[in-house]
């Protein structure tokens, strides 16, 4: 049978649908923009690009029919929470498929200060109520996350935020792929919450001194008030509620939910995560 994937465009996504096929399993990526995936993966054997009206259930429906495994990788607020809500309400009516597997985050919970965390937490519940076969991914805050400050390194080797303490384990997204991909192929590893961290918990000022220790020049972290913050998200192009949610994000960070270390990875893979340090050093062009 075929596994479908959602959010086949995103970076975990299409990670995972290139791990498939490199597998040999059949792939249909659900997707909105057809042309734009088709694109990015071109038109290999056993990849199916659907164009998929993830609101309109009778269309989900119809592209998972016959589908064994679905994997979903997207936001969980707003209109992406809802038609995450979908696809899983959907999935639970469909007797072919014995496992959904999705994206989520470190801290899942109704207490994280996080609005993200929050809500991937509120799908879960959903999940749950309808008991359909499920499992989950959940990993730290992405390596990835950090080029988002590339723009303001380059122009003056700051980087402003509001957590100056408080650690994350960082995790590469790839590392992330790595793990959502046995998760989703493994049926010993269904039907459970698999937190997923980086090796070694940082505070953002730390981060920033590897970084130094790349570049050879001083990068400092400016801490602001959240007014201020807010006003420079929005003015760098951020929308409003994904401003919102990396606000609570580094309320999340300052107040320690993500202090810690877990041996999930590893004991998936069997290798341990992608350190932040050789993350920095491949992507030194975007901070230089």
């Amino acid at each position: 049978m075929t596994v479908a994937v959602i959010g086949a465009t995103g970076h975990v996504g299409s990670e995972i649908v290139r791990g498939l096929l490199k597998r040999g399993e059949a792939v249909d990526a659900l997707v909105r923009d057809a042309n734009g995936a088709r694109r990015m993966f071109g038109e290999p054997d056993g990849l199916k690009i659907r164009s998929t009206q993830l609101d309109d259930p009778s269309d989900v429906t119809e592209a998972l029919k016959g589908i064994r495994t679905v994997f979903i990788a997207m936001g969980s607020v707003g209109i992406q929470g809802v038609l995450q809500r979908i696809a899983i309400s959907v999935a639970s009516t469909i007797s072919s498929i014995e496992q959904v597997t999705r994206l989520s985050v470190l801290n899942a919970s109704a207490n994280s200060l996080g609005i993200n965390q929050r809500a991937h937490d509120s799908i879960d519940r959903f999940a749950s109520a309808l008991a359909v076969p499920y499992s989950t991914i959940r990993p730290a805050i992405f390596q990835l996350s950090l080029l988002a400050a590339g723009h303001q390194v380059r122009a003056s080797r700051t980087w402003t935020g509001l957590a100056d303490s408080g650690r994350v384990a960082l995790i590469d997204h790839r590392d992330v792929a790595e793990a959502g991909l046995r998760v989703l192929t493994e049926p010993a590893l269904w039907g459970q919450h698999h937190d997923l961290t980086g090796p070694v918990p940082v505070s953002l000022p730390e981060a920033l001194e590897l970084l130094s220790a790349e570049l050879g020049e001083t990068v400092t972290f400016r801490t602001a008030a959240v007014p201020d913050f807010l006003e420079r998200l929005i003015n760098g192009g951020v929308p409003a509620g994904e401003a919102e949610l990396l606000i609570a994000r580094e309320w999340a960070i300052l107040a320690g939910e993500n202090d810690y270390t877990t041996d999930s990875f590893q004991q998936i893979t069997g290798r341990s995560p992608r350190r932040l340090e050789d993350f920095l050093h491949e992507h030194r062009a975007e901070f230089a």
